[in-house]
């Protein structure tokens, strides 16, 4: 099953997501590595996810902060591509044109 978040990742196929969900502590010390950089160092305690929908998001180093999340959250709808706002300034910069993210986005919306 597909399980496909806020922005149109599939989570599923996330490292990220699939490391919590094998609780491979290997791969998120690997992970925390790769997603470290200037603005933002993480750990392996940060590289826990088990996507967008969960209660304990909000409170995620990597994710809690994420505007399209919140936003989505906010105006309740199951993706961003349910949106009657699609595609809106928060997509335009998070969700690059040609990505698969978009193109299953724009699958959705085109649907509603």
């Amino acid at each position: 099953m597909e399980y496909i978040s806020y922005c149109g990742l599939l989570c599923n196929e996330c490292p990220v997501f699939i490391a919590t969900a094998e609780n491979d502590e290997q791969a998120k010390e690997k992970l925390a590595g790769e997603f470290s950089g200037e603005r933002m160092q993480f750990t392996k305690d940060d590289m826990n996810c088990y996507g967008c929908f969960h209660k304990d998001t909000k409170n995620s180093k990597m994710c809690g902060g994420c505007e399209i999340r919140i936003c989505a959250e906010g105006k309740g709808v199951k993706n961003c591509g349910y949106c009657s706002d699609y595609p809106c300034h928060y997509i335009d910069t998070y969700v690059l044109e040609g990505s698969e993210n978009r193109a299953r986005l724009d699958s959705i919306s085109k649907l509603r």
